[in-house]
């Protein structure tokens, strides 16, 4: 009887671990510096949802692509989890996202030789702003007077500004540090200091997944461990950002 059990409390061991232990295929677009395939872990936001994953009992592979295909690949189940994402009715209808696992602050960039202002919604009236295409900066925006022009990244809005093609961008804040200061371009930009808004960002896994819901489960409730035990604020320290 005792070997029996035995062999039983194995069986249900092995099975629950390699249930437990399924590979992760994680993507995101280039984003620097939350995705970098060129930094550590290809940036400090993949170093932290893989970290947390891995922490969970999954095994991760990472692999980065270009935007827009990364998230249509995580949609149709090719990827299973996007690691970057913002909020969206549309796209909650076929991913699983998270709670925010950090927070984006979208600023306003102006040419430092411009004396453009932003205290108030009016003063955008009349300013051609550049976006990246299909970010989900925010679906109830007022964007109405403002000439809204879409690039493929906040590189090439930065140098549609630096041409005066445009009078403002819209970024990140910790992506426009970057992008301006690894440019040879330092010192022709400002941010302005005054955020347009501010989002949360998460993780989506695709609902091709049938156990979508426990793998952010599992993602979230390790996120908590680590800001509890100081990992969190490590990863994040060897990047040089802060929360």
């Amino acid at each position: 009887m005792k070997t029996f059990c035995a062999i039983v409390t194995v069986l249900l061991l092995t099975v629950g671990g390699a249930a437990h232990a399924d590979e992760l295929r994680l993507t995101a677009s280039e984003w620097r510096p939350y995705v970098d395939p060129k930094l550590q872990r290809s940036g400090f936001a993949i170093y932290l949802v893989s970290t947390a994953l891995e922490r969970a009992g999954y095994e991760v592979s990472i692999e980065t692509g270009a935007w827009p295909q990364t998230l249509d690949d995580t949609v149709s189940g090719e990827h299973d989890v996007f690691a970057t994402l913002w909020f969206t009715e549309e796209r909650a209808e076929s991913l699983v996202f998270s709670e925010p696992y950090i927070r984006n602050e979208m600023a306003l960039v102006r040419r430092a030789d411009s004396d453009v202002r932003f205290r108030k919604r009016e003063d955008l009236d009349g300013l051609r702003i550049g976006v990246v295409d299909d970010f989900a900066y925010q679906s109830n925006a007022d964007t109405t007077g403002i000439d809204i022009v879409s690039a493929g990244s906040v590189r090439e809005n930065m140098a549609l500004l630096r041409s005066g093609d445009l009078d403002l961008i819209l970024a990140d804040r910790r992506v426009a540090l970057t992008e301006i200061n690894d440019g040879a371009h330092a010192r022709s930009f400002d941010i302005l200091p005054e955020p347009l808004m501010r989002r949360g960002l998460r993780i989506g896994v695709s609902k091709e997944r049938d156990d979508a819901e426990a793998i952010v489960a599992a993602f979230e409730a390790e996120i908590a461990k680590m800001r509890e035990d100081g990992s969190f604020n490590a990863i994040l320290a060897t990047f040089r950002v802060s929360d």
